[in-house]
């Protein structure tokens, strides 16, 4: 198993552990370790361009339900300084390396989420919000775990993909781009991990139920740029 796949099945068996049983099958997590970890690939291979799109999306949204968790938890000096990293990841010209830059700015706000939640007047501290911010942030709570749910079909779908397309000369021009974006997917995975055990505190203190299903239509928050 090669450091990648090795740190993202850490992160969840981590998080299996956070989980109840219960929460991790409402979550859609219970089979992810194996599927990522060398498991099943019965998966439909589809059609990379479909897949590729759908990459795109679910990569959206996992960012900006980031983004918006950290405008909703952490502080504003420190929403500040994540601002001013991500204007300037996305300032630079060089495609891979702004992406990298962006992968870096994304880590460290969950890295600050992380801190955030494990302190012990996290959930007190929500309870005390007023209605709009616990509707904003239970709207980007749920999102954030729709968009794990739709990495965590990805990264199954990949599987067989990349088998696919590995033995079809026709889109083989492509292989290259899908084992990118299946490993973006997976170490985004690992990262969000970090913090999807403590999710469960913020839905019972704003009242809002998990989805369960990847298809599950997001909740309106706001957008925001810079990603």
């Amino acid at each position: 198993m090669n450091s990648k796949k090795s740190k993202l099945v850490v992160a969840l068996l981590a998080l299996g552990v956070i989980l109840s049983a219960s929460q991790a099958q409402a979550f859609g997590l219970g089979n992810l370790v194996s599927a990522v970890g060398g498991g099943s690939t019965s998966a439909n291979a589809g059609d990379p361009d479909a897949f590729l799109k759908s990459a795109q999306t679910a990569e959206a949204l996992m960012g900006n339900s980031v983004n918006m968790l950290v405008r909703s938890l952490v502080s504003k000096e420190k929403v500040a300084e994540i601002e001013a990293a991500k204007k300037a990841a996305s300032a630079v010209t060089d495609a891979a390396e702004k992406q990298a830059k962006l992968t870096e700015v994304r880590t460290n706000s969950i890295a600050l989420l992380n801190e955030r939640m494990s302190n012990e007047n996290f959930k007190s501290d929500i309870e005390k919000m007023d209605g709009r911010q616990k509707e904003e942030l239970g709207a980007s709570a749920f999102n954030f775990m729709l968009a794990m749910l739709q990495d965590k079909a990805l990264v199954e779908q990949s599987k067989g993909l990349i088998t696919s397309i590995s033995a079809n000369p026709m889109n083989v021009g492509k292989l290259g781009m899908l084992k990118d974006t299946a490993s973006s997917l997976s170490n985004q995975l690992s990262s969000a991990a970090q913090i999807a055990g403590k999710m469960p505190s913020i839905f019972s203190a704003v009242g809002v139920k998990a989805p369960t299903s990847k298809d599950e239509k997001e909740k309106k928050v706001a957008q925001v740029s810079g990603e």
